[in-house]
């Protein structure tokens, strides 16, 4: 009896180890994984950033766009940074990598979660902001036609091509004395229906009538209140990604910690 008792403790234990090595490898295949596809996305964050930086000057609303080209660059070193920790790290289960993985996803984590409630807390004075830097290079060109900055004028007329919308506040914003009547500035209307009723090419207007209907100020709120929600989502599931990440970096340390023990 004894000896059977004895038997079957240890073929228990086995069934245990054997469980428990093959959930740990898992973890340690799973967080290789992930952390193959953390290094891939920095790839692109990089790509993204340095785009953004040669690129973004036509896209630019009165507020520059370097300093997202500057922090997409930073995030994709960071993240190159991180996965090669916990990439090499489950690989080779040296122990300093994967605590070096798990103190900076820690670290990020706590910071993330900070953006996340400064981000909440000042979601409401976004749409003041876009007002202010959209305001005054739309007033200038109202008020002064081709007289206003060549800047402010660039201003206007990409932010109502790129983001297809009319004046701060619809085409009736633009003044007839300005721009004629029924007219205003060409880039309100779409490309093809933008015949040029001043032979100057700085002054061509189109048809109010072939304008888009929707004023800049609004738009411009509404695409940045959708990005602003995407990106607290993201963040969100960043977070617990990030989280289960962690937790199979401790599966997989606890796995080599036996290994070398043994």
């Amino acid at each position: 009896s004894s000896g059977i008792n004895a038997e079957y403790g240890v073929s228990t234990r086995m069934a245990c180890d054997s469980c428990k090595s093959c959930m740990t490898t898992f973890a340690k295949v799973i967080l290789i994984i992930i952390n193959t596809v953390v290094l891939i996305v920095s790839f692109a964050l990089i790509i993204l950033g340095s785009l953004t930086l040669t690129k973004g000057a036509q896209f630019e609303t009165g507020i520059s766009l370097v300093p997202v080209g500057i922090a997409l660059i930073v995030l994709g070193v960071f993240m190159l940074f991180i996965g090669c920790f916990g990439c090499f790290g489950a690989i080779t289960g040296k122990h300093s990598l994967l605590n070096v993985y798990l103190v900076v996803m820690g670290i990020v984590v706590v910071l993330e979660i900070a953006i996340l409630i400064f981000g909440l807390v000042s979601k409401g004075t976004v749409d003041t902001e876009i007002e202010k830097a959209l305001t005054d290079p739309f007033a200038n060109v109202n008020i002064n036609g081709t007289d206003a900055s060549e800047e402010d004028q660039e201003t206007v007329n990409n932010i109502q091509t790129h983001i297809t919308c009319c004046g701060l506040t619809g085409p009736d914003y633009w003044k007839a004395t300005t721009f004629g009547v029924g007219k205003v500035p060409k880039s309100c209307c779409p490309e093809d229906d933008q015949p040029a009723v001043n032979a100057t090419a700085g002054n061509a207007t189109c048809a109010a009538s072939n304008a888009y209907p929707d004023g800049c100020l609004t738009k411009a709120n509404d695409l940045v209140a959708q990005a602003l929600t995407i990106l607290i989502i993201a963040i969100v599931v960043i977070i617990l990604f990030q989280v289960i990440c962690m937790i199979l970096a401790c599966c997989s340390k606890g796995e080599y910690e036996e290994v070398s023990t043994a």
